[in-house]
């Protein structure tokens, strides 16, 4: 199969040229180089969204903490019924006598 590509003219040579300028104008403007990236460039966020992440990094810091306080105290009261019902109905055997 042959392969074509599209006669330009001087016209449509400026219409390319000035798509290009712009879209490397909006590249510059709002995007930034990450190779992470699979189209290679990253959304710049700019001070506003640096602001916003922020806080709310600090909102998901302290529901975490919360979660984790809470957790901690549930396991703990779970630790010391544990220990009360090993300790009323249960004893400790030698080893040599479970063998």
């Amino acid at each position: 199969m042959t392969d074509y590509k599209l006669k330009t003219g001087k016209a449509g040579e400026k219409i390319v040229g000035a798509y290009k300028r712009l879209e490397k104008e909006l590249t510059d403007t709002f995007l930034e180089a990450d190779e992470n990236s699979e189209s290679g460039y990253i959304l710049k966020t700019g001070k506003v969204a640096g602001k916003v992440v922020s806080k709310y990094k600090k909102i998901e810091n302290r529901v975490i903490s919360g979660y984790k306080a809470i957790e901690n105290g549930v396991v703990g009261e779970y630790r010391k019924i544990e220990d009360k019902f090993v300790d009323t109905f249960l004893e400790k055997t030698d080893e040599k006598e479970s063998e």
